[in-house]
């Protein structure tokens, strides 16, 4: 809608006529030059206008329509960061209705469907199409650009690309970045560290991540600091350094609070659960309350996959106490809950489910899981990740007595470990050619 229409309209809708809305103000015939588009304003015309008209000048100088559209985009982000993934889809889509193909808004709203197309777990095709929106809208704004990449690199850890991940994300480190907000690198870096990490290059992940969160330092930003601290605690928990990990998820934790990110802090305390967990003598009933709560934030937020790991600690607390019901219900919990093509959870249930089963006295049915973990674990790539599920599955296996099966995932633990630190040498081989 043009000035022009949008003050004839406003006009009309307050009874006024050209003569008595210009008077004191321009010569009515200015107003009529206006309303037929023949001429533009200056803002201080703009400004005495609407305030005749009873209306802010934002309102008069703005279109209406696309008002609306910069409303529900805004509405769109804020659903998606509280993890209303149907509202936020609704508006996502409304925006591309009522925007014009491949502008900034409707570029925006594409990128919120697919992220959350991809935090319902359904990652088909959408790498395909981020990368496409990507080469397509190279001269857009750093901002988008950035959001893109990362969103890029959320998807290929998620969907367990990890090899993916880490040359993309060393290729936007090093192509882009540059002109990316810090906050943007920050989050950038957390990423490609989190890949290298679950790859199997700890080094690269530790160098990452502390580049993170110097530049997290340097801006201050909370969302910043919220990501850096809590990659570094991850790192730190890797090493055995359970003094250090807890330190820098607490850290994290406060600047969760301060910023209000709601939707991170569930996940935020059950890691700090878990590695409690850990400690010596941890205090369980504690521990139970945390990852509980934990629990019902991540299942409210529509996010199973995080609230799956949840359901996974809260067993080994209720096996540790002795309560077995207790400890299988939040084992099929987490099972029945969790979205199809999400690897690393279920086999860590799977694991769960067996210690359960046996200290229960089902040997049989306790075998069985075990059996059906280790066939799902065949299936998934090589990653440090898959190796610990190995060793995990390994140390199962001695409980319940399969001594021979053991030594099997022992040594696929050791398989696909050195098969994801050949596939990182070849990786930096590449890189450096």
């Amino acid at each position: 809608m043009e000035f022009g229409t949008r003050l004839r309209e406003l006009r009309e809708k307050v009874g006024l006529t050209q003569a008595e809305l210009a008077e004191g103000i321009a010569a009515s015939s200015y107003i009529s030059l206006l309303e037929s588009g023949k001429r533009q304003p200056q803002a201080e015309m703009v400004a005495k206008f609407a305030e005749r008209l009873g209306v802010d000048s934002e309102t008069l100088s703005v279109d209406q329509d696309a008002q609306v559209v910069s409303l529900n985009l805004n509405s769109a982000k804020v659903a998606l960061s509280s993890g209303d993934l149907g509202l936020a889809r609704d508006y996502a889509s409304q925006v591309i209705a009522a925007s014009v193909f491949h502008d900034s808004s409707w570029l925006a709203a594409s990128v919120i469907l697919l992220q959350v197309k991809s935090r319902e777990g359904n990652f088909e095709g959408v790498l395909d199409e981020l990368e496409q929106l990507f080469r397509v809208n190279a001269d857009t704004s750093p901002e988008l650009m950035a959001r893109i990449g990362n969103e890029i690199i959320r998807v290929c850890f998620r969907s367990g690309n990890l090899g993916m991940g880490v040359q993309r994300g060393e290729e936007l480190l090093r192509d882009y970045a540059s002109a990316w907000a810090e906050t943007e690198v920050v989050e950038l870096m957390c990423q490609l560290g989190n890949c290298h990490f679950h790859r199997g290059d700890t080094p690269r992940a530790m160098e990452v991540v502390r580049r993170a969160l110097e530049l997290a330092e340097k801006c201050r930003s909370p969302k910043a600091m919220v990501q850096s601290y809590w990659q570094s605690s991850v790192l730190a928990e890797s090493q055995g350094n359970l003094t250090l990990a807890l330190s820098q998820i607490n850290n994290a934790i406060y600047w969760t609070k301060l910023a209000e990110l709601h939707q991170v802090l569930p996940i935020l305390n059950d890691n700090a659960s878990k590695w409690m967990l850990d400690l010596p003598n941890p205090d369980l009933e504690k521990i139970h309350s945390l990852a509980e709560a934990a629990y019902l934030d991540l299942a409210s937020q529509n996010n199973p996959t995080s609230a799956a790991y949840t359901c996974i600690t809260l067993s080994e607390v209720e096996l540790r106490q002795g309560k077995l019901e207790s400890a299988l219900m939040y084992v099929r919990k987490g099972l029945a809950e969790l979205p199809a093509g999400v690897p690393g959870p279920r086999t860590s249930l799977m694991s769960q489910k067996a210690k359960v089963l046996f200290r229960m006295g089902k040997i049989e049915e306790s075998k069985s899981q075990l059996e059906n973990a280790a066939l799902h674990m065949e299936t998934m790539p090589p990653s440090k990740e898959l190796a610990i599920h190995w060793r995990d599955i390994a140390r199962v296996f001695v409980e319940v007595g399969l001594k021979d099966r053991a030594i099997y995932a022992f040594e696929r633990g050791i398989a696909v470990s050195a098969a994801s630190q050949a596939e990182q040498d070849v990786f930096v081989e590449s890189s450096m050619q």
